[in-house]
Order: C-alpha cells, then sequence, then structure tokens
C-alpha cells in the first residue's frame, strides 16, 4: 500500500496529495531540469480563499503547465503544486508576482518568516532537494487523510449551492440584520494638525453574518453565488441605514455596493433619505470591477452625476504595479497599508503610482500603527482608516464622555463600531457615540 491509501480494508480514496505523492515519486528517477513550485494559498486569510481567485490562480499556471512539460496540482486545502522541467525561473517569478497582486491584500503576500523565508511560495530545485520535496509530498497524504478523517467527525458544513443560497435567502428575511453591520470613521487631518471626520464607512461583518445567517453553510465557497446574495445584502444594509435612528446623523455615509445596486429603488430610496443631510461614498472592489468593467463605468458616471462620490478599494502597492488607478478616474483610491511601504525604493513605487491620482485623493486604510499615519502623512496623504484611530477617537470621546467611568476603552472601540445591539445598549452615552468628537493636535 503507498503512501495514499486511507486505511487497512478500505477501498483508498484518491486525493490529490495521493497523485502528486506518485508524480513526484516518477520524478525521483529522472530529477535532471526538474523544479517544483508550492504556493502556500492555504495559508491565506479565510476572506481571500474564495473559490474564484483560486481558480483564476490555477488558470494562470495552466500555461506553465503546457509551456514546461509540467504538471499541476490543486490539493484539497487549496495549496497549489507545479512540478515542471526546463522551467525559466525569470518566468515562474513572472507568474508568481500576478498571483501576488491577486491576492495583494493579504499580507500573505508580502510577510516573510521569522527565519526570512517567503511565507507565499516555495522553490524546490529537484535536483538538489529532491528529498526534501519527497518529504513533503509524503506528509501531505498524511495531512490530507487527517483533515479527511476529521471532516467525516465534524458537523457537516454545506458548500453554498443554489439550494442552500434559497435557505440562507430566507434566513436573511427573518433576521435582523443591523446587528452585523459594522461602521469604521475614515479620518481626514487638516493642515493645522486638527481632524475631523470625512465620512463613516458601513459594512458587512463577513463573520458574524455566517455565525447568524449560515453557520452549517460556507457562504464563501461559491464566489457567483456569493456575488448574488451580497447584492441582496446590499438592499437589506441600504434599509437598515435609512431605519438605524442615529443620534446624529453621518455627515457622509460610506457603502460597499455591487455596482447593480446604484440602479434599484431601494437605492435611490436610500438617496433620498438622506439628500440634503448627508452626503453618500460608494465604494467599489478591484475584483468585482474587473469581472463588470462596463458596469462600473456606468455606475461611477451615475453616481457622480448625483453628487456622489466613488472609491476605488482594495489596492495595494502590487497592484498599482499592474494598472493604472488614475485611468478609472474615481473620486478617491484606497490604498492598504503594509509595513513594507517604509522602504525607499516602495516609497519611490507608490509616489509614480499614486502621482497623477494625486495624494490628496488617497485614502490609506488598515492604520494600525502610529507608524503608518506618520508615513501617510510624509507622503501628502490626508485621509485614514484603521484600528489605531478608531483607538484614538475613544480616547477623545471618554475624555469628554461624563459615563466614561463606567468604560474601558476597548469598550469604547467595539460600541462605535456597531449601530444596534448589546454594546450599544450598554453605553451610557448614545449622543457622543454617534458625534464622533473632533481631534486635537495629532502628531
Amino acid at each position: 500500500m503507498n503512501a495514499g491509501a486511507f486505511g487497512t480494508g478500505q477501498q483508498e480514496v484518491v486525493t490529490p496529495e495521493n497523485l502528486l505523492f506518485d508524480a513526484a515519486e516518477r520524478v525521483g528517477r529522472i530529477r535532471e531540469g526538474r523544479v517544483a513550485l508550492h504556493l502556500h494559498l492555504s495559508q491565506l486569510l479565510p476572506a481571500n480563499r474564495d473559490e474564484g481567485r483560486i481558480r483564476i490562480a490555477f488558470r494562470l499556471f495552466e500555461t506553465m503547465v503546457d509551456a514546461f512539460r509540467g504538471q499541476m496540482f490543486l490539493l484539497s486545502n487549496n495549496d497549489i503544486v507545479l512540478i515542471c522541467k526546463d522551467a525559466r525561473i525569470s518566468e515562474l517569478d513572472a507568474m508568481v508576482f500576478k498571483l501576488r497582486a491577486l491576492f495583494s491584500t493579504d499580507p500573505l503576500t508580502y510577510a516573510e518568516s521569522a527565519e526570512g523565508a517567503d511565507r507565499f511560495v516555495t522553490y524546490y530545485d529537484l535536483e538538489a532537494d529532491f528529498d526534501t520535496f519527497f518529504s513533503l509530498c509524503g506528509e501531505m497524504v498524511s495531512l490530507a487523510k487527517k483533515s479527511a478523517a476529521d471532516q467525516r467527525r465534524a458537523p457537516q458544513i454545506q458548500s453554498l449551492d443554489s439550494k442552500t443560497l434559497t435557505k440562507v435567502l430566507e434566513r436573511i428575511g427573518a433576521t435582523d440584520i443591523a446587528g452585523v453591520v459594522r461602521r469604521q470613521a475614515c479620518i481626514q487631518i487638516h493642515e493645522n494638525m486638527t481632524a475631523s471626520v470625512a465620512f463613516q464607512e458601513f459594512f458587512m461583518s463577513i463573520m458574524d453574518l455566517q455565525k447568524v445567517l449560515a453557520p452549517d453553510v460556507n457562504i464563501l465557497s461559491n464566489r457567483w453565488l456569493f456575488q448574488h446574495l451580497s447584492q441582496i445584502l446590499d438592499l437589506r444594509v441600504l434599509s437598515v441605514l435609512q431605519d438605524s435612528g442615529f443620534r446624529k446623523m453621518p455627515d457622509a455615509f460610506s457603502v460597499n455596493l455591487n455596482m447593480a445596486t446604484i440602479e434599484t429603488p431601494v437605492f435611490q430610496q436610500f438617496e433620498a433619505s438622506v439628500r440634503g443631510r448627508a452626503g453618500v461614498v460608494v465604494e467599489f472592489q478591484l475584483l468585482d470591477i474587473f469581472n463588470d468593467l462596463d458596469g462600473f463605468f456606468r455606475a461611477r458616471d451615475k453616481l457622480r452625476s448625483r453628487g456622489h462620490k466613488s472609491v476605488l478599494d482594495g489596492m495595494s502597492p502590487l497592484t498599482l504595479q499592474f494598472m493604472d488607478a488614475e485611468l478609472f478616474d474615481t473620486d478617491y483610491v484606497k490604498l492598504a497599508w503594509s509595513t513594507d511601504m517604509i522602504d525607499d525604493i516602495k516609497t519611490a513605487e507608490l509616489q509614480h503610482a499614486l502621482g497623477p491620482v494625486g495624494y490628496d485623493r488617497v485614502i490609506l486604510s488598515r492604520c494600525d500603527t502610529e507608524t503608518s499615519i506618520s508615513w501617510g502623512l510624509s507622503q501628502g496623504i490626508r485621509m485614514f482608516q484603521g484600528r489605531f484611530l478608531d483607538s484614538m477617537i475613544s480616547a477623545v470621546t471618554m475624555a469628554q464622555c461624563d459615563k466614561s467611568s463606567a468604560c474601558t476603552l476597548n469598550q469604547c472601540t467595539q460600541r462605535h463600531g456597531v449601530i444596534t445591539g448589546r454594546p450599544r445598549a450598554e453605553c451610557g452615552n448614545n449622543d457622543m457615540l454617534d458625534a464622533f468628537p473632533p481631534l486635537r493636535a495629532i502628531r
């Protein structure tokens, strides 16, 4: 029995790991010129392991299979392994670079391990490293066997298909969606180093949504059905925001929407409910834009004609190398902060990419440290989002709030981040939660 057998006396279950092990065993006989490449996609954050992007990654690598007489394996955990002969490393590197851009919002694409190794991809020269690679293939078979056994024992999580989608949609109708809506302020820092809230972004917490709506369904398992689901959720979020009963209306609402949502009566009702009282900012995800470029331009132009603003969301240093953000002509470009931006070369690349856009139109997101704010200000960026700002808002709120002695900073931050539910009910001063006091003396 080879390394892929699933137990004595049982029919062997053939997995991609079995097939990889057998292929590696054959390659071991003639190793000259052979190279293996292992993409660690299983280590991506759950939200980034959606089926659509995994398929795109797999298809990108199929060109390498034909070009270099290779074999490719999509493993049970979504890792991809490519074995090829006489491959030009420069071409493999170029393909990996495209994949980093595809998953660029995930820390895996730019973070190194404690030993300095690339966490996104591992190369093996099979003439020199065959034993290491072959041992890894054996471990993968064992892990796949254990995972399959664990899945058989665990409560079954269903994939999102037409049947389970119907169930989820029925649950949406009976669920208070407001409980999973989150908000985060976008802070604009002015020349005199005071700051104010440019807009409040409202979005769904996918993790909370999963728990509330579908603990037995993996709602991210099918990108296309999830996109349909997200369009339904768009409408519910817009309805919730109209009925939320804010003590103080945000100066501007920012919402993440599908292009098709802009055309719906629900969006028009939302517009009418805030007209003259608050601005509207709509954020579009880069992946959604690529799926319907014409639809994006129509939605952007319609928003602009009605006095609203648009945001190109999901940008990173890698994606900016592949596309000209200025061509999308949105009012703002949202750039996700990462620590490698401090590097002088990376900073220069960003200046080249964002110079035509103008840093005054850039929103720096995921600002979790003071360093991110300092770097942004040094580049001329004035708009920021992230946990560091969330904590600063809470600290200023507590300094002015007569009920603050009953709260901790974390509690205040959590209460600012929701629009309903127990955390908000436990706050003794909902007026201040919605007021977002101005910030002063930011250094």
